[in-house]
């Protein structure tokens, strides 16, 4: 279930953290330390929960050609399993659809003793591009990368990298490092994504240091953000006002830039006093 916070009375608050949700939390996270990190675990979840589902229907193309999931939004303020709330705001389920649905989509998973690669192509033309395909630490050292041409179909699913898995990295290692995927075309990275070989509670997330600058735009601002190490799952809020993230609960590549576009009509003072950056490590 997704839980808002700001439509719970006292006693549904201490009811909703029933043994049903902090079950399967605590297959994948620890303890949250507050309600309020308990919220944001809950919508991270979620989606992580979901994400490796709808690559999965992808990648099976033709058997399968995606998925419809329960359920996008809700007609009244409610605790439920939507990915936007009642006032059609996103959340973090919202923003992994739309990367899920991209029309090319690059996609690592474990199968088996093996880890693969796959692309989907959902265009009716074929793409030409890199692919880069690399282990780096939580600092952002790189371990392993790969980098090769790739001519993907129209309309296809296939896989472009198969390797055993102990062969690919010592497990002994994965609580401190990531395998991660992005595909180039002409300059432009047209997808990434990224595979951790542990539940997220035995990782060894570190804090990072998540700077900011922020630029005028039209209808709003570019927030441009960069760290020092891996931020899991970003997560930028501007308390009650008004606005629109054009991405969000993210994770950041070490001293890889971001740039966010926030759709709202507040005034940039007023950003700098209301915008919180979370990450998962201060989450518990």
């Amino acid at each position: 279930y997704q839980i808002d916070s700001r439509v719970m009375n006292s006693h549904q608050r201490s009811s909703i953290g029933n043994k049903t949700i902090e079950y399967y939390m605590l297959q994948e996270y620890k303890q949250p330390k507050d309600f309020e990190s308990f919220l944001y675990v809950n919508h991270v979840l979620q989606a992580e929960g979901i994400k490796p589902a709808l690559e999965g229907h992808r990648r099976a193309m033709p058997y399968c050609m995606g998925s419809l999931y329960w359920q996008i939004n809700d007609c009244w303020p409610v605790a439920s399993w939507s990915s936007t709330d009642y006032y059609q705001r996103w959340k973090a389920l919202q923003y992994y659809v739309k990367k899920g649905f991209e029309p090319v989509l690059v996609s690592p998973y474990s199968e088996g003793q093996n880890f693969k690669v796959g692309i989907v192509n959902d265009q009716l033309n074929e793409v030409n591009g890199q692919l880069v395909l690399g282990i780096m630490d939580f600092d952002g050292k790189i371990l392993w990368e790969k980098d090769e041409p790739v001519k993907i179909p129209a309309n296809s699913s296939h896989d472009y990298f198969k390797m055993n898995t102990k062969e690919l990295v010592s497990l002994k290692d994965t609580p401190n490092l990531f395998f991660y995927a992005k595909l180039i075309q002409n300059g432009q990275v047209v997808s990434r994504n990224s595979f951790f070989f542990r539940p997220f509670k035995e990782l060894n997330i570190p804090s990072p240091k998540v700077e900011y600058t922020i630029e005028t735009a039209d209808s709003g601002f570019n927030i441009r953000l960069v760290t020092d190490k891996l931020a899991k799952n970003v997560f930028l809020q501007i308390e009650d006002e008004e606005g629109f993230f054009s991405d969000n609960y993210f994770d950041m590549l070490p001293h890889e830039e971001s740039v966010i576009k926030l759709e709202t009509s507040i005034s940039e003072e007023k950003l700098r006093k209301v915008l919180s950056i979370r990450t998962l490590d201060n989450a518990f």
